[in-house]
């Protein structure tokens, strides 16, 4: 896939449209019990192009703060450095906030962990 990047000459003031190649990944979501299959681009979210193609996929803050996002990766590796919501721990056990979540490989994705995630990461309440 081809993503647009401006550059700017500063001398002219001219703006141009340049275009780099941006590796897609396809990513299977299971979610209320269909399966969703999107190609998401590695710069941008799961969640992003998931919502982009239909798939209501539930959300709030999009920063990666809170879990409502949240899913479990059942295959596959996702980066997701700006995710202060969750835990490394729960990174490593393959739990995921999809708001920042950039695929790095093909994925397979469970939809709808927020409230395994807020548990394990925050205890009961």
């Amino acid at each position: 896939m081809l993503s647009p990047k401006f550059w700017q000459n500063s001398q002219k003031n001219q703006k141009f449209k340049c275009y780099e190649m941006t590796t897609t990944y396809t990513v299977k979501i299971h979610h209320q019990g269909e399966d969703y299959i999107i190609e998401v681009p590695e710069d941008q979210t799961v969640l992003a192009v998931a919502q982009e193609a239909g798939v209501e996929l539930p959300s709030s803050c999009l920063a990666g703060v809170c879990t409502t996002c949240a899913a479990l990766i059942k295959s596959g590796t996702v980066e997701q450095s700006e995710g202060m919501g969750i835990s490394p721990e729960l990174q490593s056990q393959g739990y995921a906030l999809l708001c920042v979540a950039h695929p790095t490989s093909d994925l397979v994705i469970e939809s709808e962990k927020e409230e395994i995630v807020y548990s394990k990461q925050f205890g009961k309440s």
